[in-house]
């Protein structure tokens, strides 16, 4: 691959796919024509909508709408820690209404 953007962003997508294997998930990158890069196919029809983002060295995050963290927290019983802080535009908003919300 000759872009060198390009193949960064192929391998995250491939190492984000192959740890969603290891959770055992029905999980695939989908084409470049898509409109997300991947997609997770689960039993419920519910659909959450999530922007995972890591910098180059560090850890991959993944930002959901609250109303989906809230809702995975129910129905899982899990515990949670959430740090809360606002901002008038962050750059992962932008991202993610311009995939989701567009």
């Amino acid at each position: 691959m000759s872009n060198p953007s390009k193949a960064k962003g192929t391998k995250f997508e491939t190492e984000v796919v192959n740890l969603g294997k290891e959770y055992g998930l029905d999980i695939e990158r989908k084409g470049t024509g898509e409109r997300v890069d991947i997609r997770v196919n689960g039993s419920t029809g519910r659909t959450i909508q999530a922007l995972v983002t890591r910098p180059d060295y560090g850890l991959a995050l993944a930002a959901i709408p609250l109303r989906d963290l809230f809702h995975l927290l129910r129905s899982h019983g899990d515990n949670a820690q959430i740090e809360c802080k606002r901002y008038a535009r962050f750059s992962h908003h932008s991202i993610f209404e311009e995939k989701f919300r567009g």
